[in-house]
């Protein structure tokens, strides 16, 4: 595998935020998202300080934190690599808790079909808003195959976003009900007004349950500090 970095720190977004992980960021992705903040892992080439490791799974796992429980595994995008799916069940076996990063346009069921222990493991599914440029490359039959587990993320750069990440998230809501994911909205950071999104989903009681975020690390760390 084409492995970015390795790191540990804590996990800034989601339900394990502000929880110890170890981090694995694989290079490579089928996305452009304009607010990408990890084109260093997409494209190095562009990156005269970047340069990507080949590494075996045993390599890998050689470096994850045996104190920590939890492992992230992101990017780029992990679901395009093969050996990912090594690498998780490995991870699981291991009785670590795997949140996989994924950026919605691929097949995230296929994927957890092929993992033995998926207990341990869950996603963070992104459905990209218009500002991203890559909304109509989303997967739509990933949303309807969340478990209670997973989570359901938006990055909201504008008013459209705004109104669309609401409608969908109202729509997953009634969707599964008591069952549905964990729904987290944030912003692309310094560059949306954070009260509006709050407003905006403090309107409607069906969204009573979804979550606001920021982006924990870029408030601890300079936004542009890799490794953190």
């Amino acid at each position: 595998m084409l492995i970015s970095e390795i790191f540990d720190s804590i996990d800034g977004e989601g339900v394990r935020a502000g929880s110890l992980c170890t981090f694995i960021r694989v290079t490579g992705c089928n996305l452009r998202c304009s607010y990408c903040d990890s084109m260093y892992a997409v494209e190095p080439n562009r990156y005269s300080d970047i340069k990507p490791k080949e590494m075996s799974v045993p390599e890998i796992m050689s470096y994850v934190n045996r104190h920590y429980r939890r492992v992230t595994l992101t990017g780029g995008e992990p679901l395009l690599l093969p050996e990912s799916i090594r690498l998780v069940n490995m991870l699981c076996e291991h009785g670590y808790e795997v949140n996989i990063e994924t950026n919605g346009s691929c097949d995230i069921t296929g994927f957890r079909e092929l993992i033995k222990d998926s207990e341990n493991l869950f996603f963070t599914v992104d459905f990209k808003l218009p500002s991203s440029g890559e909304m109509y490359k989303m997967r739509l039959s990933n949303y309807d195959e969340l478990r209670k587990t997973d989570v359901l993320k938006f990055v909201i750069g504008s008013d459209e976003d705004l109104e669309i990440a609401a409608s969908f998230a109202k729509g997953i809501v009634d969707k599964y009900g008591d069952d549905a994911p964990y729904i987290y909205c944030g912003t692309v950071f310094g560059k949306y007004p954070l009260s509006r999104v709050i407003e905006e989903f403090k309107k409607n009681s069906a969204l009573k349950d979804v979550r606001f975020q920021i982006q924990m690390h870029k408030v601890i760390w300079n936004p542009e500090t890799r490794g953190v």
